[in-house]
Formats: structure tokens, sequence, C-alpha cells
């Protein structure tokens, strides 16, 4: 197969650079790409392909666009480890919190997520200046991220950006475009991405979407509506929130999956139909009349004089008088206002030709009225659908006709067979989850309702679909992951990213409080569901933190006492201090592409094996990190172990070993 020395990445988008080299090979030489003949091959004879002056090109660009595209293709400087005790089921779980910066996680999870993850879906800072924005470092990533964990002392994680700093929105966008470019290479081909923004950048954000997703993926805007405006305004009182969404692949997207969600209120308008359609027949006081007797517990019998006999015309005319009186039922739910002999809820819908193109000639056939057996009029454009379609629709009793020919008929839609709506454009939910909080004894300001959330989740994902949150806050995303789940029996799971940035008692983070609210949320839901066993509620725990590998570690200073302690280092160890064999494994498992619910197991033959194996990976990770490797422990794992990956420690292996290894397995050395 092959022999390799692993060599991190000098940025994480080799694999593009490696197409493109592919497509292009005169473009490449000495391994570097000449742009000049990149365009040439790319334009052929078609030199419009290309902006004569790519400064008058449309698109948005701030000072430090360049440097934020950078930072998207650095490679990571560290990793993640598992942190024990801090979950919940944490051993039976595919949840994930990880505490870190966000930037550098997304890096980490790059090669083991890349077109794993269904949905990302994001709530970041809004900038509104008195609010907090990352203060990224585009040179020292890895002193960055360990300042921010808490290992190096340094000034504050976050920084204020008023609003009277000239780059106030150059700032935001600094922070949000490389993560944003990370974010689309870790979706499916048919996932999405919905994230939450106020006024203040939305309009910019919508333009980085359209850069980085292409406009042709744009799915829509969600506004939602929180029935509560701003009393802090100083002009236009904002009540509601942009939620803008975008497809990774619009097309593919919508050829496999329909955008719709269930009718809210369907089964309840379902559920009174058949209680009052159950009264045909029998006399009753109306339903009215017994609200008012029970609110003011007034003697029923003091009230039968008000008795009536049900027939389809009064349980409809009662019928309409509960769909009228439901003030949250949408247009759409309220419209099916009636019950047929059958009992069933419909709606009418015209079935006049939709264009203004005149229809086909036989698309005018009148219908013949079952009573007067004389034809009804025709819609002035034709009928909707063909002859066929027509005759169809009459013998499933779904046209309706008036008390006579002199009405157009139109098409009976029943509710039980249109279960499902279009995702609108305005959502109204105006609940708070301030009393959730108390009752889990967790602090945190103006936190999304999950039950908000987990509406949102259930519309574009569905089954094991793996959700992606890297600004978590509080959790509400992973407590909204596992509400969608208790609602349709889904399998879905979350990952989570959230910051440690401290709390003004300077004690706790951000971090305990997401960690502490699925603790606790994952508890509630198990005390009301009597602790349903078939839902994965757990969550693992994992920290970014330094790489365990010397060998990755590079030293870029004039210090020359720090060069000889680091070189000092990498002579006694491949690894660095506080290292534990299952770090080691975790590292090198995300680095060559399997995801963290990946299953580990220790094996003995003669030497310590580590088997790393996932359902949908097809081959096996052995690591071996012993620092001699015996002859029978080799001739074992190509019995078991052929087409493989083996990594071990360099020299470990003698020169013949690594032959015998690499002509049945990929072999990797530390």
């Amino acid at each position: 197969m092959s022999y390799e020395n692993l060599q991190r990445p000098t940025r994480i988008d080799e694999d593009r650079i490696l197409q493109l080299k592919t497509l292009f090979p005169q473009a490449f030489s000495d391994g570097k790409i000449n742009l000049s003949v990149l365009r040439q091959e790319i334009a052929g004879n078609d030199e419009n392909l290309f902006e004569e002056n790519e400064e008058e090109s449309y698109g948005l660009n701030w000072v430090g666009k360049a440097e934020s595209r950078r930072l998207a293709f650095l490679p990571p400087e560290g990793t993640i480890k598992y942190v024990e005790g801090k979950g919940v089921s944490e051993n039976n779980t595919k949840n994930f919190l990880i505490e870190g910066d966000n930037l550098e996680v997304l890096r980490v999870l790059k090669e083991s997520y890349k077109g794993r993850i269904k949905m990302i879906y994001i709530d970041p800072p809004y900038n509104t200046g008195s609010d907090f924005i990352y203060n990224d470092d585009y040179k020292e990533p890895l002193t960055r991220y360990l300042q921010k964990s808490g290992q190096a002392d340094e000034d504050g994680l976050l920084t204020s950006n008023p609003k009277s700093n000239g780059r106030f929105h150059a700032n935001w966008l600094n922070m949000i475009y490389p993560r944003l470019r990370l974010a689309k290479e870790l979706l499916k081909r048919d996932g999405v991405i919905v994230i939450h923004i106020d006024e203040n950048e939305e309009f910019n954000l919508e333009l980085i979407l359209n850069e980085i997703f292409g406009e042709e993926n744009r799915l829509g805007k969600i506004i939602w509506d929180k029935r509560n405006p701003k009393g802090d305004s100083s002009g236009i009182a904002y009540q509601h929130e942009s939620i803008l969404v975008f497809a990774k692949d619009k097309n593919y997207l919508v050829s496999i999956n329909e955008l719709v969600r269930p009718k809210a209120n369907a089964e309840k308008i379902l559920k009174k139909a058949k209680e009052l359609f159950e009264k045909l027949g029998q006399r009753n006081i109306p339903d009215e009349l017994v609200n008012v007797i029970k609110k003011y517990n007034l003697p029923k019998d003091k009230f039968e004089k008000y008795e009536q006999i049900y027939d389809l015309e009064a349980i409809n005319k009662e019928f309409k008088a509960w769909i009228n009186s439901q003030e949250y039922l949408s247009g759409g739910e309220a419209a099916y206002n009636s019950i047929d002999e059958k009992g069933d809820v419909y709606r009418p819908v015209s079935m006049a030709w939709p264009n203004k193109k005149k229809a086909p000639d036989d698309y005018f056939i009148p219908l013949i009225h079952p009573i007067t057996k004389k034809p009804c009029p025709v819609p002035n454009r034709g009928w909707r659908n063909p002859p066929d379609t027509m005759r169809k629709l009459l013998d499933e009793d779904k046209i309706l006709f008036g008390a006579d020919e002199t009405t157009i008929p139109n098409r009976k839609y029943l509710l039980k067979e249109n279960m499902f709506e279009n995702i609108p454009s305005v959502i109204r939910f105006g609940a708070s989850d301030d009393a959730l909080f108390d009752k889990l004894g967790v602090s945190f300001d103006n936190p999304k309702p999950y039950r908000f959330s987990a509406e949102l989740i259930s519309y574009f994902t569905e089954g094991e679909d793996i959700i992606l949150d890297f600004f978590a806050g509080s959790g509400t995303t992973g407590h909204a992951v596992l509400e969608a789940n208790r609602k349709d029996k889904g399998k879905r799971n979350f990952i989570l990213v959230q910051v440690p940035e401290k709390l003004e008692d300077g004690k706790s983070t951000i971090f305990d409080i997401t960690r502490l609210r699925l603790e606790k949320s994952i508890e509630m839901m198990n005390q009301e569901d009597q602790n349903e066993g078939e839902f994965d509620r757990g969550f693992a725990v994992y920290r970014l933190d330094k790489s365990n590998l010397n060998k990755w570690n590079q030293y870029n200073g004039d210090n020359i006492e720090q060069l000889e302690n680091n070189l000092n280092l990498f002579t006694h160890s491949h690894f660095t201090n506080g290292w534990t064999e299952k770090d080691v494994v975790i590292e090198l498992m995300l680095y060559q592409g399997f995801p963290l619910d990946s299953r580990l197991e220790q094996r003995y033959m003669n030497n310590k094996l580590w088997i790393v194996s996932h359902s949908e990976i097809p081959l096996k990770m052995i690591v071996c990190l012993d620092k001699h490797i015996e002859q029978s422990t080799i001739e074992k794992v190509v019995d078991y172990y052929a087409n493989g990956i083996f990594i071990c420690i360099d020299d470990a292996l003698s020169n013949q070993s690594k032959v015998i290894l690499s002509e049945t397995m990929k072999v990797k050395t530390i």
C-alpha cells in the first residue's frame, strides 16, 4: 500500500489543491501554482470568464478580509481531549460538548466531519457595540487558544467593539468569515446552515453567505416575530430577528427533500372535528354553552331546553365557530373549517387554470351537477387539471358542487391528506425560557426558547442527522435536538462548541453553564418521561488543548534557549508533557478522518494495540505506541487488519517491518 511519515499539513484544504493539480497539472511547477497559466487554462477561448477590473466586481470588502480568508486555511495547531466524568451517559452517546475556541475546534474537526453535518445552527454574538466579539490573532493561533482555554496568561478572551470604532463592522466580519468558510466544508451535500442575526449585521452577513455558499443556494430568510419590541430603541423598535438559511447544494437538497413542516395544529383540528362528528344524530347542549356552564359551575339541568339535535349543518356551524376562536391557527390551517358527511375535515380550493395563458381545449369540459344534472360554469381560462384527473376527482368525491349548477365547482382538499405545509417566512413565537431556567437552577441572559429551536431543527433534519452549533451559549441547540427527538422519535445527535468565556464572578465560565444546562435538561426529561430508554440523552465532554505530538509542534522565534528546550523535549519523548495513550489515539483518529463516535478497543498481540473503527468507514485504524514492535505482532496485524491504517512510532519498526506492513496497509509513523 504505502509508507509515510506523519506531517502536519501547511494548510487545511490541501485536498482542494490536489484536485486542482489533477485537473490542471500544467499550472503547477516545482510544487507551486502559476496563476497566469491557470487563468489561461480555465479561460480557454473565452476571456470573458474573468472580470477585466476585479476591483469593480460586485461583493463585500472590508479591512482585514484577506487575513480572515487566510485564517480559514490554517491547519490546526492543537487537538481536543476527552474529559472523563463531566458528561452524562458519556460512554454510550453520540452527542458531544467541546470546550474551546470554535475556530480552532472547527479546524480540528474538519477531516473527521467533512461532509457529515446535516445542519449547522448558530446564533453568533450580535455586533451591538456593547456585546463582545472574538479577538482573533492571525499570527499565533496556538498561543491564542492556549490563552483562551486558561493554559496561558494574557489579556481577556473577548473584546468590546464600540460603534465609534472605525472598524466596527470589519471587526465582526473578520470574526465570522473564517468560521463560515470552515463550516461549509463540514456540511453534507444536502446540508443547511441556519443563522440567527439582528439588524446590525444582517445585510453584511447575507452578502458573506452569498459569497461563501453561492447566492443560488439561498433558501430564504425567516422572520422570527418575538411579539415584544425592543424597549431601548432610538429608532424603529425591532421586535424580530432574522434567520438566514442557505443550503450546501440547493438543487440537490430540494431534489431529495420536501422543504415542508407539519401543520402545527392539524392534529388538534382533527381531534375537535371527531368530537363534534360523534354527536351526529344526538341531542346535546351546544359546546359553547357547556363551556359557560363549566366556567361558572352552573346546574346543567337548567339548560336542557337549549339542547339541539346535531345534524351536519349544526356540527359545521359549531366547528366554524371553534376554528374562528383559535387565535394561533395559521391562515392555511383556519381554511380547513368544514366537515363532510364522512367526518373528514376539508377546505374548498379553486380548480381554475392558474396561468394567464389559456388552457388547452379539453380543459373546458363542463362538470355536470349531481342533483340538477345540468352543466356547471367553467372558469374563464379553463380547469387546472386535464379530463382524466377531473374524472378521478369525481370518482373520489373530491369535487365540491354548489346548491345548483350556477356555481363553479371547487376542489375538496382533505386535511388528513395535507398535514404538511411550506415553511413560512414569518414565524411568531413570543415565549421565553426564563421560567425553565429558574426550574433548572441555571442563570443566562436572553436564551433562545428551546422549543422554537426544536421546531426549526425539525424542518431540516430527521433520523440520525447531526446538528452542529459552534456558538453554543447556554446549550439551547443541544436541548432542542433532544426535544425534537422526543416529539418525532428521531435519533438526531448534536455537537456543541463553546469558548470558556469568564463570567462576572471570575470563577465560572459560559461553558460551565452550557454543561450544567444540558445535564439538568436531560435529568428533567428523563423524570418527565420516566427514563425512556430509546433516546440518546447523554453527552461526552472534550476540551481543546495543545497537541500530544512533539514532532508536530514548531518554534518560529529567535530565543536559542527556548529552541534548545524544545529539542531536548523531542529527544526524550515523541509526546508532550501530560500525554496519555487515549489522548494520542483520539488526536490521530480525528486527523485520519474518524469521527468522535468511533469505537476504540484495546488488544494485545505481544504489543498493545488500539483498534479504531466506525460504521461508516470501511477500514480500521490500528495504533501502537510501544517503543518496539515485535515481529509476531506485525505478522498478526497483517493477517487481521489488511488494507487498514497502521500508525506507530517511527523507530519502533525495523526497515524490514516497514516493508512488510506497507505491502498490505497504509503505514504512517510518528
